[in-house]
């Protein structure tokens, strides 16, 4: 048997027609060429034989298990509605059926597989956080039990960061923040912007750090929508609820031990204030923070004079 150039015209064209020819549907002398091309073309001829074990496994598979009728109809009106030319009189065979439910579940389990992947990657990147949290805050108890006065607190942060303590103070009502530092995990070199605070009973940390090319996935994956816009990724990890979210160039975590719901909610409302303040102190923009000193000077009478600094976000 000789053996033809798959690419060869020939080939291609009785290709498209195996199908047909196994149904068929030819007209007797495209048969007779088929027939006389599959003699001399051994490539050909073992496709083939690939596809009449196909459709051998479909039937077989169909004959085992009959699809439910409201499948059958629904592949057969969408199948009518997608080509109505061509399968205008389709019926659904059980053969067509299994074909378009094996088609189905190739689909579901692609998506089912993309949405996996994005519930590792954000329980990765929400780990950041969470392991920040528990080494400093929980383990480390790295916060005294009165607060460190605001002047300390953005000496320690540093002109990079200080500007951001206002932000934390005003967006978390009914907490108070003990310390806020630089600090780093054991075992990891990354930096953390560290604020913990106090408040509904327990120890609550808002940290930051750089994304380092790392992002959180896009779309709809385990996303809640912060009112500013921001999407907020949440988990459940090492026994502590986190809520993420991510700037141009810092992700953001909020972490505790409340309810889910309410780690959502305090997030939502810090995120959007934080992104923004972040964003804008990034990259080759500067963001003047105003930092009002009131000077008392004894010359009879009290006089304070404004005074504003400006402290660089980059």
């Amino acid at each position: 048997m000789n053996v033809h150039n798959f690419d060869s015209k020939q080939c291609e064209r009785v290709r498209r027609q195996l199908d047909a020819y196994l149904s068929n549907e030819l007209l007797v002398e495209t048969t007779s060429e088929v027939l006389r091309h599959l003699e001399t073309c051994e490539a050909c001829s073992h496709e083939l034989d690939s596809r009449m074990r196909l459709r051998k496994a479909l039937r077989k598979a169909a004959g085992e298990r009959v699809p439910p009728e409201h499948l059958r109809e629904a592949i057969s009106r969408r199948l009518r509605s997608t080509q109505p030319g061509f399968f205008g009189e389709f019926r659904a065979t059980p053969w067509a059926v299994a074909l378009a439910g094996l088609i189905l579940a190739v689909l579901a389990a692609q998506q089912g597989f993309r949405l996996q992947r994005a519930r590792q990657l954000v329980s990765s990147v929400l780990t950041i956080g969470v392991s920040d949290h528990i080494q400093c805050a929980i383990k480390g108890h790295n916060y005294p039990e009165i607060a460190t006065p605001p002047d300390q607190l953005r000496k320690k942060l540093g002109p990079e960061y200080a500007g951001l303590l206002p932000i934390v103070q005003q967006k978390l009502p009914g907490f108070q923040v003990l310390e806020a530092h630089i600090c780093q995990v054991p075992g990891s070199s990354r930096n953390y912007v560290h604020f913990i605070t106090r408040g509904q009973g327990t120890i609550l940390s808002v940290i930051l750090t750089r994304r380092e090319g790392e992002s959180l996935p896009a779309g709809r994956f385990l996303v809640a929508r912060a009112p500013g816009g921001v999407d907020l990724y949440k988990a459940h990890l090492e026994g502590m609820n986190v809520a993420g979210f991510e700037s141009n160039e810092y992700f953001g975590f909020v972490v505790s031990d409340l309810g889910p719901g309410e780690m959502v909610r305090i997030a939502a409302g810090l995120a959007p204030a934080l992104r923004d303040a972040l964003n804008k102190g990034t990259g080759s923009e500067k963001a003047a923070i105003p930092v009002f000193l009131i000077d008392f000077v004894s010359t009879g009478f009290n006089r304070s004079i404004q005074r504003e600094k400006t402290f660089n976000f980059d």
